[in-house]
């Protein structure tokens, strides 16, 4: 069968952005960061003279540079593993977060191990919220919530209500994003009055 005879695979979907793996790498990294702190603390105490060997329990002495060496090269260790896993898992989550604009729905496909595919119908599109918190800001970063028919009733952070959210994509393409979902929604975007 000759290549451009093949089935078309799904490769309209597109991916969330460079930009997302960093901030689902940087989200998940809260234990390396920790354990380099506490690496890099052990390391400087080792480096402080002062000696401090004892003789406990008897014949053992216990040397507490050689103990403060070892739990700095453990810590040194377990930063080293809690990256790698912090990289792994912001991999995986954003190779498997993408979404496309169809013809009649926006999709949006997730999960890793449990993967779903929803789609939004644009008729059910009520409103396109995007928000920035401070990392997104670092980052350029938006996160997209989609308010379909039946969702927004309930109150509360629409964020969690909503099934129809991109975690994180560049700022200038939410901006776009929303505009098209409003658009083919037919949906006016409502602009406060303070900006």
């Amino acid at each position: 069968m000759p290549d451009d005879a093949r089935m078309p695979s799904h490769t309209d979907y597109q991916p969330l952005g460079v930009k997302t793996l960093w901030l689902f790498i940087f989200e998940r990294s809260t234990v390396a960061v920790l354990a380099l702190v506490l690496s890099i603390a052990m390391f400087v105490l080792f480096n402080v003279n002062i000696p401090m060997s004892y003789q406990a329990l008897g014949q053992l002495t216990v040397n507490f540079h050689e103990i403060v060496r070892i739990a700095a090269l453990g810590f040194l260790f377990l930063f080293c593993v809690a990256l790698a896993g912090a990289i792994l898992a912001g991999w995986l989550v954003y190779i498997n977060y993408k979404f496309f604009l169809g013809e009649d729905a926006l999709k949006i496909k997730r999960g890793i191990l449990s993967k779903e595919e929803i789609a939004i119908p644009y008729r059910q599109i009520q409103d396109v919220n995007i928000r920035r918190d401070v990392s997104f800001m670092m980052f350029g970063l938006s996160k997209i919530i989609i308010q379909s028919a039946g969702r927004g009733d309930r109150g509360g952070d629409d964020s969690s209500e909503s099934e129809g959210t991109l975690p994180a994509i560049d700022k200038d393409l939410a901006e776009k994003l929303q505009e098209e979902l409003l658009k083919r929604a037919n949906v006016e975007k409502v602009i406060p009055a303070n900006q």
